[in-house]
This record gives structure tokens, C-alpha cells and sequence, in this order.
């Protein structure tokens, strides 16, 4: 374990490609809180047993999201190609926001948190305001629902 008693952690604006292991190896050490900013370069974030609140800006290469066991508040912007979220069965509450997201990814039908907040584009916000769409069929399933759009 390399810091031991690191309760949070950012990363900003660099190019890591994986995030180093030795800070993610015990549910009870490790960081709580996660915040990854502008990785340009990372594919995935994976098995961070300790983690509770996760907030990713701006992967453009980010394609999965699996075993973090104990995570509960979730916050993700601007993630396009995300494919994947798994291994979060503790997951409360999640925010979504993105501009220009015209659909719902489908890992949404997999997760079940018991709020979700989405900030999406004009067209996917109208579609999913009728109820009836597919896209509306994702999440359907979550209990408590805010839908937003910026424009």
C-alpha cells in the first residue's frame, strides 16, 4: 500500500495511461474520495475497494468502470465512448452531465442507483420527457429521476 492514510486524491491534467495499483489495494486503506480530471489518456478505472465518491471530467478515451465495491456517489461529465460501469453494487446517487449526449449509454441498464441527476442535449432531453421512447426504457428502472438540459 503506497499511502496508507490518504483519505482523497486528485489527479488533474496528465497523461497517466492506468492509475498506479499500489493505491488501491485494501477496502479499509486507500482513498475515499476520488476525483479525476482531464486524463487524457486513460482507458479504464478499475478495483478501488475503498473508494465512496467518484467524480470523472472529461476521458475522452475512458471505456470501463468496474469493482469498486463500496462506492456510493458517482459524478461523471464528459465520458463519450464509456461502455461499462460494473462492480458498484453500493451506488446511491449518480450524476450525469454532458451537453451533447443524444443517447443513454447502456451500461445505465445494469446500474441501479436510487437517484439519478442527467444534464443532456435539447433532443435527448425532449425524447425522454415523452416516456415512451427506448432511450426512456434505460432508465426506467431508477426510483428517483432528475432529467435537465442546458439549453
Amino acid at each position: 500500500m503506497a499511502m496508507p492514510a490518504l483519505k482523497e486524491l486528485i489527479i488533474l491534467s496528465c497523461k497517466l495511461t492506468c492509475l498506479p495499483p499500489g493505491l488501491c489495494s485494501s477496502k479499509r486503506l486507500g482513498p475515499r474520495e476520488l476525483g479525476l480530471y482531464s486524463l487524457s489518456d486513460l482507458t479504464y478505472v478499475e478495483n478501488f475497494p475503498s473508494v465512496v465518491e467518484l467524480e470523472l471530467f472529461n476521458f475522452p478515451k475512458l471505456t470501463r468502470i468496474s469493482g469498486l465495491s463500496k462506492l456510493q456517489k458517482f459524478r461523471i461529465a464528459l465520458c463519450p465512448i464509456l461502455e461499462v460501469v460494473e462492480g458498484v453494487p453500493l451506488l446511491d446517487s449518480m450524476v450525469m452531465q454532458d451537453h451533447t449526449m443524444e443517447t443513454l449509454p447502456e451500461y445505465l441498464t445494469t446500474v441501479t442507483p436510487r437517484y439519478l441527476k442527467l444534464t443532456c442535449s435539447k433532443k435527448l432531453y425532449e425524447s425522454l420527457l415523452t416516456g415512451s421512447s427506448s432511450k426512456y426504457d434505460k432508465i426506467s428502472h431508477i426510483k428517483s429521476r432528475t432529467i435537465d438540459n442546458i439549453n
